[in-house]
C-alpha cells in the first residue's frame, strides 16, 4: 500500500489498535528506517502529536509490534509444551506454529522475526529490547535439550538449537518473502524440513 493513502477509522476501532495495525503494514513493507512518524500519521489520517501521545517515539512503536508478536508465540510455545506427550513432539508442534505464524501473519512475522536486528547497535545483545524473546529463545532450546542425550555439552544444545530454529525460520521466511514461488504443497514441504531438522537430533 501507498504511504500516502489514508486508512480511514471506519470500525471506530481504538485508536492505539489503528496506530499499530498501520504501523506493523509500514515496517513490513518498507523496512524500520524508512518509516517515519510523520509517514505512519499520513497514513492514518492524523497527526504526528496524536500518535505521540500513545507511543514514545518509533522505537517504542516498534518494540511493541514485536512483543505482540513474541507474546502471541510465546503463548503457544506453552500450551504446545503443557499438552505435548515427549519433547520431540512438542519441538516439531513448536516449529510448525511458527511457519504456520508466518503464513497467517506475514506482516507481524516480518516485524517479529525479521527486523528487529535493524535496532541494534554493535554493543546491544540480540533480545536487550524485548525480554520476551529472550524467554521464547529459552523454552526452544529447553525442550532442545531435553531431546538430546543427557551427557552433550551446552555447545552442542547451542548449535542443535540454533539448525532446528534456522530450519523452520529459513523457510518461513522464504514463503513470507516469496509468496508466488511455486512451493509445491506447502504443508508437505513444512512437514519434511521440519522433521527432518527434529528427526536428526541425537
Amino acid at each position: 500500500m501507498n504511504a500516502n493513502v489514508k486508512i480511514m477509522n471506519t470500525s471506530q476501532q481504538p485508536l492505539r489498535m489503528l496506530i499499530l495495525d498501520a504501523a506493523r503494514k509500514l515496517f513490513a513493507e518498507h523496512g524500520y528506517a524508512q518509516v517515519s512518524m510523520r509517514k505512519l500519521a499520513t497514513t492514518i489520517g492524523y497527526s504526528p502529536t496524536t500518535i505521540y501521545h500513545h507511543f514514545k517515539d518509533k522505537k517504542e512503536l516498534f518494540l511493541c509490534l514485536t512483543e505482540e508478536t513474541y507474546r502471541d508465540f510465546l503463548q503457544h510455545i506453552n500450551q504446545i509444551i503443557t499438552a505435548a506427550k515427549s519433547p520431540r513432539e512438542a519441538l516439531k508442534k513448536i516449529l510448525h506454529t511458527l511457519v504456520d505464524m508466518g503464513l497467517d501473519n506475514p506482516n507481524a512475522y516480518r516485524v517479529g522475526f525479521m527486523m528487529e536486528s535493524e535496532l541494534l547497535h554493535d554493543s546491544d545483545s540480540q533480545f536487550q529490547h524485548n525480554p520476551l524473546g529472550k524467554t521464547m529463545y529459552n523454552r526452544i532450546n529447553s525442550c532442545v535439550k531435553s531431546c538430546m542425550a543427557k551427557n552433550v555439552s551446552d555447545e552442542d544444545v547451542l548449535v542443535t538449537a540454533h539448525s532446528v530454529i534456522a530450519a523452520a525460520h529459513g523457510l518461513t521466511a522464504l514463503l513470507v518473502t516469496y509468496p508466488r514461488f511455486e512451493w509445491g504443497p506447502v504443508e508437505k514441504l513444512k512437514k519434511q524440513v521440519i522433521d527432518s531438522a527434529v528427526d536428526a537430533i541425537a
